[in-house]
Order: C-alpha cells, then structure tokens, then sequence
C-alpha cells in the first residue's frame, strides 16, 4: 500500500456494522446496539475518481432502553429505503463527487412522499418531516451531504484514506453531540501485529482537540439547550476519538475496523459514547461461528 492508504482496483464485499450508544442528556438516557449490513461495490478506480455501488441489505434496532430510540429507529428505517441503493462517484478520501442514480433516489422519494401526505393530515409532525425531505432530496448539495455523513461513511472513510502512513493534520467537525464546531489534531500510524499475513496492514488513528475548547463560548454553544438543567459554566469537556483499520495492501479494501468516539462533558449526567465495528463478510462469518460455539460449550 505504499505509504498512503487509497483503493487502488475494483472488489466488492459485504460488511456489517454494530453500533453501541451511550448517551446521557441530563435527564435522558439511551443506551441501544444496532446493526446495519451493506454490500459494497467498487466498480473502476480512475485518476481522479472512484465509481462505486452501495447497497444497504439490513438495518436492525438489536437492543433498546429506550421507548423514544424505537420510534426514531422506525422512521430512520423507513426513510432509508430512499438510500439502500446508491451509484455514487468518490474521490481518494472517500468524499462524493456525484450521485449517479439520483433520478431513482427522487423517484423513491415521489412515491414515499405520497404515502406520508395521506397520513400527514393526523400527524402534524410528519408534515415537518416531508418539508425538510423535500428540501433535502430537491437540493443536490444537501442530498450529497446527507449520504456523506451516513454511517457507513463515517466509518469506511473516516479521516484514513487518502492520507500517509504516519502523518499528522488537523482538520475542523462538529463535536459527537453535533452541537458545535471543533478544530481537531489527527494523527496515523502503523501498528505492528504479528499474527496479520503479509498483505494486511493495521493503522490506527487517533484524534483530540487541537487548541483549547474556547471557554463559555464552546460551552454555550455545545451545551446551551441543557441550560435550565445543568450548570455549563462548570462543565470540563474531554473529547477523544481512537479508529484501529486492517487493510489489504494490493487492492486498499477495508477488512475490518473499530472506532470508538467520547464527549464527556460531565461523566454523571452529560456524555455521549459511541462504539462502531465494521466487518468484513469473511470476518463476520468467523465471529458468528466462535460465538455459536461458545454459546454451545
């Protein structure tokens, strides 16, 4: 893989992601695990541009505290019907240049719109909902960014391809309550693991805030809405995020990864952890298989 990681030439593979949430807003909380599978197809590899297909085959609400997580989860899944299937143009970093099939997207769009508008009329809610999809499916821009941040973007692509090996830089996204902007330090490097073959590799990655938080101003905006419940003058936010990667060198795909993600701005009643594990098919096969016989034993 030379020093940079990058997908160098067309393969298609499934994956499965586990999502475990921990999340404390003061008097909320919501702990859940999820699993979201895909088949992913990289299609030509061109200077430039990356032709791919991506197709979201299951998206499961495992394990919930939470009445509240259930009935988001129900939307989310009805939603993302418009975007289980996608043929998108990419760059090295895993950003979205095109969307190849949008007219099918809109099309899916048309007829989900029509379904939600003959019960709208009960659910003043839901006539939110279509406005802000209609603005979001009408506006290229925004469906591309909406895709981009889905998780499997975050997790296939996340700050590691199309960078060196090691190499640091920093780069400025919103905190894990998306509340506010932060300018981030990120740094790569190789790990060694004797039990990989010779064409895996392992790189971690690794991120903190590059300066100070900003005081009352980060505070106010990250935490303003838990104002009348907490003291956020008194709040000392730790913010971390820590991604391991196994890659195979030829070809650049994605075996499996973990990245784990924690804003703690009060570890008793404000926090929001978050744990990603991507598998490849051939790994999530075997980990089935041990924890079968574990099971059995």
């Amino acid at each position: 893989m030379e020093n940079k990681i990058a997908i160098k030439e067309p393969f298609s593979d499934q994956y499965t992601l586990m999502i475990d949430a921990d999340i404390k807003g003061v008097n909320a909380y919501m702990k859940s695990r999820s699993q979201i599978r895909w088949n992913f197809n990289v299609l030509e590899v061109r200077e430039g541009f990356i032709e791919v297909k991506l197709f979201q085959l299951d998206h499961v609400l495992l394990e919930t505290n939470n009445p509240l997580i259930k009935e988001i989860a129900q939307l989310t899944q009805a939603m993302s019907r418009m975007y289980n299937e996608l043929h998108l143009t990419i760059n090295a970093e895993g950003k979205i240049i095109d969307i190849l099939n949008r007219d099918i997207i809109l099309s899916k769009w048309k007829h989900t719109r029509a379904e939600m508008e003959r019960i709208a009329e009960a659910n003043p809610d839901l006539k939110n909902v279509i406005v802000l999809n209609d603005d979001i499916f009408n506006n290229k821009a925004k469906l591309i960014q909406v895709i981009q941040i889905s998780e499997f973007f975050l997790m296939y692509f996340n700050k590691v391809y199309g960078h060196k090996v090691p190499e640091l830089f920093k780069d400025t996204s919103p905190n894990f309550f998306n509340t506010a902007n932060v300018n981030w330090a990120y740094k790569i490097k190789n790990l060694d693991n004797p039990l990989l073959t010779s064409d895996e590799t392992v790189v971690e990655m690794t991120a903190e805030p590059a300066t100070a938080l900003g005081g009352i101003g980060f505070y106010n905006r990250a935490y303003g809405q838990f104002a009348n419940l907490i003291d956020i003058s008194k709040l000392d936010t730790s913010l971390q995020e820590k991604g391991i990667y196994r890659f195979h060198k030829e070809s650049g795909r994605l075996i499996e990864a973990s990245l784990t993600r924690e804003e703690i701005a009060d570890p008793e009643n404000l926090y929001n952890k978050m744990r990603y594990t991507l598998y490849n098919e051939e790994i999530f096969k075997y980990k089935m298989l041990s924890h079968e016989g574990s099971v059995s034993q």
